[in-house]
């Protein structure tokens, strides 16, 4: 019998430290018992501390996920697991999946790392289905906005007896910045790319995600807002999006399992979007101004500081529209917080509990945030925080 309600994996780092503050004073703290696992005990009793007083006291596991038998152990005592620990693919990932998928057990993480993510679907998905455990990958900023929001936008067209053909989102604003472990995935995604390891068609198949997934649109990318243009639907000035293959290989993830396809899917930034974040620093003098400077290149467990991980924020239209273009749907979603820090530690934390607490479909597998929670997870991310923390709205 599971002892944890939620196992938080990475509790030292720089997000995991911001998952534990936030479950601690959580409002439903008190409706879960938890634990906090990584490596260092001196660590880990560190951040126990660090929020003691503000809830239910956290259990502390010393945990190697090099180690197999620790990990065990460790998914052994969980309902739930929530992992931080990345670049995934490198710091023994798929040990965590693994162990969940085979017992049962319910798991977030991170991951923006797409050959990871399919190494995951093709090792455990259909383990998963077998026990139910539900694995739900990229669980932040990348990719909820996008994945919940794509979601949002087909039930809308949906409603209007319309099936989505083309579906297209454009962030009007992402401002905040990166921590080390941000540093440390991009540059496992070079060494991927520049490694033999894998065929130059694997990192450029838009459907990556979505194995034997039956498409017919020839000449779609992975991100498939390519170049700088004016977008009539969203009337803004729009290019390429950093974010947009992680979250495009995951959003047709989620369209082959529920069924979507064929339907093409771009992801772009606004312009103005890029010149509010440069404002954001400038205005403030990369945090000099305020006596706090962004650290430009993070070491490990370092990341943006409070001033910018209260003042940055995210917001993305999504725009569905079938064959024709004689029915379409506009929705928003937007929230407050740096989108890679403080507004992603939210999002895995309402995940987990939502995983834990909540009443979702008895699907189970690698999923995606939209295919494995959907509107639960829309709801609950709707009800964090008294409402101020994320809004989902219909704009047509």
């Amino acid at each position: 019998m599971a002892v944890n309600d939620i196992v938080l994996h990475g509790a030292t780092g720089f997000v995991g430290r911001l998952v534990a503050d936030y479950l601690a004073r959580h409002p439903e703290n008190g409706r879960f018992s938890w634990a906090i696992a990584g490596r260092n005990p001196n660590k880990l009793a560190r951040v126990r501390d660090s929020v003691a007083g503000q809830g239910t006291e956290p259990g502390v596991i010393v945990a190697q996920a090099a180690d197999e038998a620790s990990v065990h152990a460790m998914v052994a005592d969980a309902k739930v697991v929530l992992n931080v620990a990345g670049p995934f693919s490198e710091y023994h990932g798929d040990n965590i999946v693994g162990a969940c998928a085979r017992s049962g057990t319910h798991y977030a993480d991170l991951s923006g790392e797409y050959w990871y993510q399919r190494r995951m679907i093709d090792e455990f998905h259909q383990e998963a289905e077998r026990t139910g455990a539900k694995i739900v990958l990229a669980a932040g900023v990348d990719s909820i906005p996008s994945d919940l929001g794509v979601q949002f936008a087909i039930e809308r067209l949906s409603a209007k007896g319309g099936r989505a053909r083309q579906v297209k989102a454009l962030f009007t604003r992402y401002a905040g910045s990166f921590s080390g472990g941000t540093r440390r995935s991009m540059q496992a995604r070079k060494r991927i790319k520049q490694s033999s390891e894998y065929e130059a068609g694997f990192h450029t198949d838009p459907y990556v995600l979505a194995p034997g997934a039956e498409t017919s649109h020839d000449g779609e990318t992975v991100a498939g807002w390519d170049s700088r243009r004016f977008d009539r639907d969203f009337r803004r000035l729009g290019g390429p999006f950093f974010m947009a293959p992680i979250n495009a290989r995951v959003v047709r993830r989620s369209l082959a399992l529920d069924g979507h396809l064929p339907c093409t899917y771009e992801e772009g930034i606004s312009v103005a979007a890029l010149l509010q974040a440069a404002w954001l620093y400038l205005s403030r003098g990369f945090g000099y101004f305020v006596g706090a400077p962004i650290p430009l290149q993070p070491k490990s467990g370092e990341g943006p500081p409070p001033w910018l991980r209260r003042a940055g924020s995210f917001c993305v239209r999504v725009h569905a529209t079938t064959e024709d273009r004689t029915k379409s749907a506009l929705v928003e979603v937007r929230g407050a917080g740096d989108p890679g820090y403080l507004a992603t530690s939210k999002m895995l934390t309402e995940v987990g509990l939502a995983l834990l607490l909540d009443k979702a479909s008895p699907r189970g597998g690698v999923l995606t945030p939209a295919t494995a929670l959907g509107p639960v997870l829309r709801r609950r991310l709707v009800e964090a925080e008294e409402g101020r923390f994320m809004q989902f709205r219909v704009l047509d």
